[in-house]
């Protein structure tokens, strides 16, 4: 099953990024995206309080046993108000904190982007850290195909995504349906694989990227 990395978020409403971003087409085309993606490719992404919740939801709602579709990872810098939904992921990967905000997140960055190979990355809606994400995944995995949504505004707007015309209109057209089966190469008929072996221990395998 191909891996596909995903960074999407709805900015903070005191963020510049809101003033861009059309909060409903953010989530219209994430749930899309995962309708059409759960099941059938493996889902690798950081944890967020505005998107762990909704992977939860549709891998419940699909019958897929979230071991087999999802990978989250989540630093141990946000311990504290990270959302309890996250200890229901199967394959939960916590990531040592550095005591600093930005540094944190790079180190999980550096975890996600080098424990897996990525077959493309789905970019939607966020703010920054999309943008150092993206920054990020392109020098780890340059030849990973990227899809950054423009429609639904916020950070993933600025990001150049090579798009074919037919892709480009999907987005323009808020066809979110065909733009994921034909930029990710889905059929809508292709089977989900619902379950999957014990999955492995819920933490850094090795404690790779542990502090020092």
């Amino acid at each position: 099953m191909g891996k596909i990395f995903l960074s999407a978020s709805v900015p903070s409403s005191d963020n510049s990024f809101y003033e861009q971003c059309d909060p409903m087409l953010i989530q219209a085309s994430l749930r899309t995206f995962l309708y059409t993606v759960v099941g059938r490719k493996h889902l690798v992404f950081g944890g967020h309080p505005t998107i762990s919740p909704l992977i939860l939801a549709v891998c419940e709602d699909l019958g897929v046993d979230n071991r087999a579709a999802v990978t989250i990872y989540q630093s141990k810098y946000f311990a504290k108000v990270a959302p309890k939904v996250n200890l229901r992921f199967e394959n939960l990967i916590e990531v040592d904190s550095t005591g600093d905000r930005q540094s944190s997140l790079e180190l999980m960055r550096r975890a996600m982007f080098s424990h897996h190979k990525f077959e493309a990355a789905v970019f939607i809606g966020g703010q920054q850290g999309i943008l150092d994400e993206h920054k990020q995944f392109k020098r780890d995995h340059p030849r990973a195909n990227v899809i950054a949504l423009r429609s639904p505004g916020g950070a993933s707007a600025l990001i150049e995504s090579w798009l074919t015309p037919d892709e480009k209109d999907y987005d323009e057209l808020l066809d979110y349906v065909g733009l994921f089966t034909h930029g990710l190469g889905i059929g809508l008929n292709s089977e989900r694989k619902l379950s999957v072996k014990p999955s492995k221990p819920r933490h850094d395998p090795d404690n790779t990227f542990g502090k020092g």
